[in-house]
C-alpha cells in the first residue's frame, strides 16, 4: 500500500507508528498504518497498511532519520503559509503545498522507516488542521513535536547510557508515554505504538538494548553499526562473516609468504657466507677470497632486490626460489676452481 501526496482530502483515521522488538532472534518488527489495520495485522496479519518490515534488532536506532538543518521544519513552515491563501486564492495555496509535498514524497520514497512515517503525519495534519481555529498554530506544535527527535537523537546516536539519560531529560509530559499493544494469540512479544513524537520510542528501544545486554558495535567488515549480544561479535552478519574469513585467510597467506620469503633469503645468505667462511679457515690466497667477497657482495645486492620486488608483487616467491638455488651453483662452482 502507498501513500498518495498530492490528495486533497484526508483520507485516514488515526496513524501510528508501532514496533516490535524480538530478542531471542534480535529483529525489530515496524508497521506503520491506521491504527486499526495496523492493529489486525499485529495480530492475524490480517490488515492492509502502509509499512511491514522485518529487519535486524537496532536498525531503527542506527539509520533513524537525522535533520541538522531542521529541513522538515522549514518545510512545515511553508505548508502553514499556504493556510493564508484561501478562497479565492485556493490555487495559489495548492502550488505552495504541492512544492512541500514533493520534499515528503522525497523523503517517504526512501524507505527510512521514521522518514517515512513523518511525512505520512505532516501531510494528514496538513489536511486536518486546514478547517480547524488557529489551525497553523496546532499545526506547527504538532509537527514540532515529531521532528524534535531528528534534531536531537543524532547527538546521542549508540552512546547507550548517555543517550539514555539525556534523552529521559528530553521528554516533555505530552510526548512522554507510549502505548503497549498485546496480541490476541498467546505470544510474549509486546508493540509499543506511538503518534505524535518518536523521542519516547527511541527511549523505550535504548532501555531494552541496555537491559538485554547488548551493545553497539561497529562492523569489521563493512564499518557499519549493528546491535550484538557482546563485545566479541566483530561482524553484523552472515556476508561479512564470509567478507572477514577471506581477509584473515589473505593476511595469513600473507603472513606465510613474508615468512617463507625470509626463510628463503636467510638460507641462501647463510649458504654463500659458510663458503665464505671455508674458504678463511684454509688460509687460502688473499687474492681468492676477495674475488669470493666480490660475487658475495654481487648476490646480496641482487638478492635484496628481488626480495622487494616480491613483497611488490612483481616477482613471484617461486622464481625468486629458483634463482637463489641458481646462485647456489655459482658459489660452488667458484669454490671449486679456488680449491682445485
Amino acid at each position: 500500500m502507498d501513500y498518495d501526496f498530492s490528495k486533497r482530502e484526508r483520507g485516514f483515521g488515526k496513524i501510528v507508528f508501532a514496533l516490535c522488538l524480538d530478542k531471542k532472534k534480535m529483529t525489530e518488527r515496524i508497521l506503520i498504518g491506521e491504527a486499526n489495520e495496523v492493529r489486525q495485522k499485529f495480530d492475524n496479519d490480517n490488515g492492509d497498511i502502509l509499512y511491514d518490515e522485518v529487519r535486524p534488532l537496532g536498525q531503527l536506532l542506527i539509520d533513524f532519520e537525522a535533520d541538522k538543518d531542521r529541513r522538515w521544519n522549514t518545510n512545515a513552515m511553508q505548508l502553514h503559509n499556504s493556510y493564508n491563501k484561501v478562497f479565492p486564492f485556493d490555487k495559489e495555496r495548492w502550488k505552495i503545498a504541492d512544492k512541500a509535498s514533493k520534499f515528503l514524497k522525497g523523503k517517504y520514497s526512501k524507505g527510512e522507516p521514521s522518514a517515512m512515517f513523518a511525512a505520512i503525519r505532516t501531510w494528514e495534519d496538513y489536511l486536518n488542521c486546514y478547517n480547524q481555529n488557529h489551525g497553523g498554530q496546532m499545526f506547527i506544535d504538532k509537527t514540532s513535536i515529531l521532528y524534535r527527535a531528528f534534531s536531537t537523537y543524532g547527538e546521542y546516536r549508540q552512546w547507550q547510557e548517555e543517550a539514555i539519560n539525556a534523552l529521559s531529560k528530553m521528554l516533555h509530559d505530552s510526548e512522554s508515554q507510549v502505548e503497549l499493544w498485546y496480541p490476541m494469540k498467546k505470544r510474549s512479544l509486546e508493540c509499543v505504538v506511538v503518534t505524535a513524537s518518536f523521542l519516547p520510542l527511541i527511549f523505550y528501544y535504548m532501555h531494552k538494548v541496555e537491559e538485554w545486554g547488548f551493545v553497539f558495535q561497529e562492523c569489521k567488515a563493512c564499518g557499519k553499526y549493528f546491535i550484538a549480544r557482546s563485545r566479541h561479535f566483530e561482524v553484523c552478519g552472515d556476508e561479512c562473516r564470509k567478507v572477514q574469513a577471506v581477509e584473515a585467510k589473505r593476511q595469513f597467506d600473507e603472513r606465510a609468504k613474508g615468512d617463507m620469503l625470509e626463510q628463503l633469503h636467510e638460507s641462501a645468505y647463510f649458504y654463500w657466507y659458510n663458503r665464505l667462511r671455508k674458504l678463511k679457515n684454509k688460509k687460502v690466497a688473499t687474492e681468492k677470497i676477495a674475488t669470493v667477497n666480490s660475487a658475495f657482495k654481487k648476490f646480496r645486492d641482487e638478492a635484496k632486490t628481488k626480495k622487494s620486488e616480491v613483497k611488490q608483487r612483481k616477482i613471484k616467491l617461486p622464481d625468486f626460489s629458483s634463482w637463489l638455488v641458481e646462485q647456489q651453483k655459482i658459489i660452488d662452482l667458484l669454490m671449486e676452481e679456488l680449491l682445485d
